[in-house]
């Protein structure tokens, strides 16, 4: 460690913080071969009490976890999933660059579905302005979920004539051509501003 750093009590990650046999890994903090080392950028803590060391970072990782509710654009739709660009989380602005997974195989008409009957479409389009829940992160993939009252559609633009949509019962319609859609509308869908 240089001077500098010993100065500012500043560390790196992989500096050595500690050994085993003085202290237990805090937050930011773990057990290399009985070394206590650093896991971010930033100063350390003792816990005299809990005998454990830890790093309080200069900047803390934005991390999403389950749970979590975001607020997106949807950026491309498959067949059974619409990908969300995250714009902001939890209320917040995010300045990650990340993008989640909205399933739509439950939306979607199936096998079971009656015959001349109105065909369900889809939750979400193209271009909507969306808030989710964060359901589970598996294989490095963000699963979204719009089940929610509070969650779905907070912004749409018409497919036929390209202007923003209203609410017109449980569907999203066009003051300007007369055209209705199928949304998961949010239960503040249309309100001005958009309530991230």
């Amino acid at each position: 460690m240089s001077p500098n750093k010993k100065a500012a009590n500043l560390v790196f990650p992989g500096d050595k913080l500690a050994v085993s046999e003085e202290f237990l890994p805090g937050r930011h903090a773990y057990d290399d071969s009985g070394v206590i080392k650093s896991l971010a950028v930033g100063s350390v803590m003792k816990n005299m009490k809990n005998m454990e060391i830890s790093v309080n970072p200069m900047t803390e990782a934005e991390i999403i976890k389950p749970g979590d509710w975001i607020t997106g654009q949807v950026e491309t739709t498959q067949t059974n999933a619409a990908f969300v660009k995250i714009h902001f989380l939890n209320g917040e602005q995010s300045h990650k660059d990340f993008s989640g997974s909205l399933s739509l195989r439950s939306h979607s008409p199936g096998r079971g579905a009656p015959r001349g009957g109105p065909r369900p479409g889809p939750p979400v389009k193209l271009g909507d302005i969306v808030r989710c829940r964060v359901f589970s992160l598996v294989n490095g993939i963000i699963h979204l979920s719009v089940e929610e009252d509070e969650m779905g559609v907070l912004y749409a633009l018409c497919g036929n004539c390209g202007k923003p949509m209203t609410r017109g019962g449980s569907r999203a319609k066009c003051d300007e051509c007369g055209n209705v859609e199928q949304r998961k509308l949010a239960s503040d869908f249309g309100q001005w501003p958009i309530r991230p």
